[in-house]
């Protein structure tokens, strides 16, 4: 059965027609066409703003009909017009709504506007009885609609609250003493001092339809929104004597509220998310191609400089701030998602102890890594070059949070999760764990800072030293393995990560590379390679010519095919980037593998996320690479099985 009659006074079809849409099922909708709609019977009209400045005397002069009983107009407006309409409100129309309308919104106006009908209707019929009887009808009247009343003597300040009022605030009808006294101490403090001034205003020269929003504190020591609603009644005189009102609890409504605008944060951050994972994306292929000849250079500078000497140094630093550069380029690509993950069983123990090398020389002397690793660790089942980063990561923050001189032990080991430890690690299951621990000797972070260490873009880093990624990017990747991590930290005493990753089986067989040095990265086959960036071109030439091979250099397809197809003797490799002029790397390598059915293939790719063309990632050396990377890829495929 319908409720109450709502007249719809809309001059814009498309919102009277929404409008309509909505409440229909609520309510009897009246679609009102000209000023003689205003004369029929309805509990509530709905005007915009071209109504409203047509028919504003037609309007109050209905109102003023209506007196004593309250009949509320509620103004739909936009935001542009807010500010001319609000001259209107008390005097022409009760409530608006801005839009865009959030149909929640307009219909919890609906329902106060006609719940304060209810009332007023309710309260006229009981004043004509005495005062007493009112306040026993009126209680009855809205018990189940959980309105609390209240009535203020104004002559002899005597205050009455209904059980329902109390109720609303977690008490009993004897807990709670009806006094001013009682509202005024449970005020939220933020909301004192306007609630008081509001309502001396009020009584001093008051106005039609007095409303309040306000928090009230509840038994339970939580806070409660409510809307009071309430109207004077006057003597014969015409003196104020009593004030009657009506509770509201809009607290599920006003949560409501928070999480809409939560989800809109959040949509917000996911977006701008977004927008740095596309343009980290689009700028990372250029950038890969210009960190792989600064590190390979560098690299072949520390080859030929001798060890202890200056230049050796400055070619190291060259070397470290290639590697920095290329983890700040991971570090976004990770954190917005774009970066490929291959997962696939390692050893913890490995990645740290062939990653230490790399951390050593990023950090400095003045720190020193102690690793203190679990013998028979567990495999676990991960991407290495992630791990790496969170390695990265992790050692770097501490580097910054240490002054002078200290140390950062990086230790692993073993650790079963049981029920009652899962009590204090929810987000793990019951099982066999492995655990990764970075510990430094640094400042440590403040309990108030501690919480948000994992938001992203938050730093307490000056201005330019810190992107506010590095710990979130972190987060990401220990959630991505289905981990957990857990910070111990306090001010002066150090700060220390623990991450825990599921282990797998003892027999699973772990993914190993292996390490060759010396002698064992050099050659003497032939390689053609097909590059058309001609600093990474030429690097890649030299450092192969600087271990043995003969090199053919070739700076687009054409040209490789045309060496290929000159050249007599046997071609053993090629190496490719993917993407190239005219042709992609994937058809340059079929189209000679035709003509020379032994030749092995190496693909190169500067590209962020994943490779565009349908090749094994297992196939393709990601740029920036070091040396020793592309010196191991390249005699692992000239050696691998046929």
């Amino acid at each position: 059965m319908l409720g109450d009659t709502i007249l719809l006074l809309i001059a814009n079809a498309t919102n009277r027609a929404l409008l309509h849409d909505w409440l229909h099922t609520h309510y009897h909708i009246v679609a009102g066409k000209s000023l003689t709609d205003l004369q029929q019977p309805f509990q509530l009209c709905i005007v915009d703003g071209p109504i409203l400045d047509q028919y504003e005397a037609a309007i109050q002069e209905r109102r003023s009909a209506a007196y004593p009983i309250f009949l509320p107009f509620l103004l739909i407006t936009t935001r542009r017009d807010v500010q001319l309409h609000t001259r209107h409100l008390w005097r022409t129309i009760d409530e608006l709504v801005i839009s865009p309308i959030q149909k929640v919104e307009l219909q919890a106006r609906i329902e106060i506007l006609l719940r304060a009908r209810r009332l007023a209707l309710e309260v006229n019929r009981l004043q004509q009885s005495m005062l007493t009887s009112a306040q026993m009808w009126l209680q009855l009247a809205v018990q189940s609609a959980h309105i609390g009343l209240w009535e203020w003597d104004l002559i002899n300040d005597r205050v009455f609250f209904s059980p329902e009022w109390k109720a609303q605030l977690g008490y009993a009808a004897d807990e709670l003493v009806d006094s001013f006294a009682t509202w005024e101490e449970r005020l939220h403090p933020d909301d004192r001092e306007r609630c008081l001034n509001t309502l001396q205003r009020y009584l001093r020269q008051p106005w039609p339809n007095f409303a309040l929003e306000f928090r009230l504190r509840h038994k339970d020591g939580s806070y409660r929104w409510i809307r009071s609603q309430a109207a004077l009644i006057y003597d014969q005189q015409g003196r104020p004597t009593h004030m009657l009102g009506a509770h509201l609890d809009l607290t599920e409504r006003k949560q409501m509220e928070e999480e809409q605008q939560q989800l809109t944060e959040q949509l917000f951050q996911s977006q701008k998310l977004e927008a740095i994972g596309a343009l980290a994306s689009g700028i990372a292929h250029d950038l890969n191609n210009l960190l792989v000849p600064i590190i390979g250079f560098a690299e072949m500078g520390m080859l030929e400089a001798p060890p202890e000497s200056d230049l050796y140094t400055d070619f190291d630093q060259i070397r470290a701030a290639g590697i920095r550069a290329t983890a700040l380029t991971r570090q976004i690509l990770a954190f917005s998602r774009r970066q490929r993950i291959e997962m696939k069983p390692v050893n913890l123990n490995q990645i740290i102890s062939d990653f230490a090398g790399i951390l050593r020389r990023l950090i400095g002397e003045r720190i020193t890594i102690h690793l203190h690793l679990s013998p028979n660790l567990l495999p676990i089942m991960a991407d290495a070059g992630q791990i790496e980063q969170v390695l990265l990561n992790l050692v770097i923050n501490s580097r910054d949070a240490i002054e002078g001189s200290g140390a950062i032990t990086i230790a692993t080991a073993s650790a079963r999760i049981d029920s009652k430890a899962a009590h204090h690690l929810p987000s793990l299951a019951p099982g066999e764990y492995v655990t990764l621990q970075v510990q430094d000797t640094g400042c440590g972070i403040a309990p108030d800072i501690l919480p948000r260490i994992f938001e992203p873009f938050f730093t307490t880093k000056p201005q330019g030293q810190g992107t506010g990624l590095g710990l979130a990017t972190v987060f990401g990747i220990v959630k991505q393995h289905r981990g957990h991590i857990d910070v111990q930290s306090a001010p002066g005493h150090g700060t220390t990560f623990t991450i825990y990753l599921p282990a797998l089986a003892d027999n699973v067989p772990v993914t190993t590379t292996e390490s060759l040095t010396g002698e064992q990265l050099t050659g003497r086959e032939t390689v053609l390679v097909v590059e058309d960036e001609p600093a990474v071109l030429h690097l890649i030439a030299s450092a192969l010519r600087l271990h043995g091979y003969h090199v053919l250099e070739a700076i687009d397809p054409q040209h490789g095919i045309g060496l290929a197809t000159s050249y007599e003797g046997a071609i053993d490799l090629l190496i490719t980037d993917i993407l190239l002029p005219t042709m992609n790397g994937d058809e340059l390598y079929r189209h000679l593998a035709a003509k020379r059915p032994s030749l092995r293939v190496l693909y190169v790719s500067a590209y962020a996320g994943s490779v565009p063309i349908n090749i094994p990632i297992a196939d393709v050396l990601a740029k920036p690479f070091t040396l020793q990377q592309l010196l191991q890829r390249v005699r692992a495929t000239l050696t691998a099985p046929a």
